[in-house]
């Protein structure tokens, strides 16, 4: 006895491998008999039977009478392939629309949303959002080094070639000093303001744009945490301005 189950795990619905199996178990079988023997109506089964077909589980062998076999079990390793493939893509378009669908929903309700990612998947993941709403960042800047400065690089360009402009707070590092001076900076479309070294210690990041903040924590595996709500987006932006303003006129 086949273990319909199994045979489930192709993807099939259970009538589906009701009708595989006892084809397979029986050879082959005209439709009013396969519906005899799984209970299905012959309307149901004609239409079962069509759908196997074109996944290529059964055929016709009939000349003037319809008469179906069952193809072999091996293709029910190659339509799981076919699947699982298809499953992963729709994950990957899934994630890459995530934002902004998440962006509507929170744009409909009032309780704000969050989410977390890591790695540098995360870090591909949440610039490519900044991208995407394509609005002014405010960036609070921590002394510690991110692991993925190539990826930082790289989204750097895209953001410039956006029109995409940064105002940050910054830690008055020699390389923060050289990129003012020598014109990365306005390249960038990168205002910065500076504040002492050991202003601002944290190893977490502060990126507002848009109706979102983003907190990005850096250690063994950099992780970041996207908020999307207008209240606490425009409260850190606010306290972004007055540190902006307080080290303009006290350290610059």
């Amino acid at each position: 006895m086949i273990d319909i189950e199994l045979v489930q795990k192709a993807g099939l619905t259970k009538p589906q491998a009701s009708i595989y199996t006892t084809l397979v178990q029986s050879g082959a079988l005209t439709p009013t008999e396969i519906a005899e023997q799984t209970g299905e109506t012959r309307t149901n089964t004609y239409a079962l039977l069509s759908k196997l077909e074109g996944l290529h589980l059964v055929r016709n062998i009939g000349q003037k009478t319809a008469r179906y076999q069952a193809e072999n079990p091996a293709n029910l390793e190659i339509l799981a392939e076919k699947r699982r493939k298809l499953v992963s893509k729709n994950e990957q378009e899934l994630k890459g629309g995530m934002s902004a669908l998440l962006d509507i929903f929170y744009a409909h309700n009032e309780a704000p949303g969050s989410r977390t990612l890591t790695g540098r998947e995360g870090i591909k993941e949440m610039h490519h959002d900044v991208i995407s709403t394509g609005e002014t960042i405010y960036l609070i800047r921590t002394p510690f080094d991110s692991k993925y400065d190539d990826l930082i690089g790289l989204f750097r360009e895209k953001r410039r070639a956006k029109g995409i402009k940064t105002i940050a707070l910054t830690p008055a590092t020699p390389h923060a000093r050289q990129y003012m001076m020598d014109g990365t900076d306005k390249k960038y479309l990168f205002e910065r303001t500076m504040m002492p070294e050991d202003a601002y210690q944290s190893p977490v990041e502060i990126m507002i744009y848009g109706k979102k903040v983003a907190l990005i924590a850096y250690g063994e595996a950099e992780t970041i945490t996207i908020i999307t709500s207008p209240l606490i987006a425009a409260a850190f932006r606010e306290i972004f301005l007055m540190l902006q303003d307080y080290w303009q006129k006290n350290y610059q």
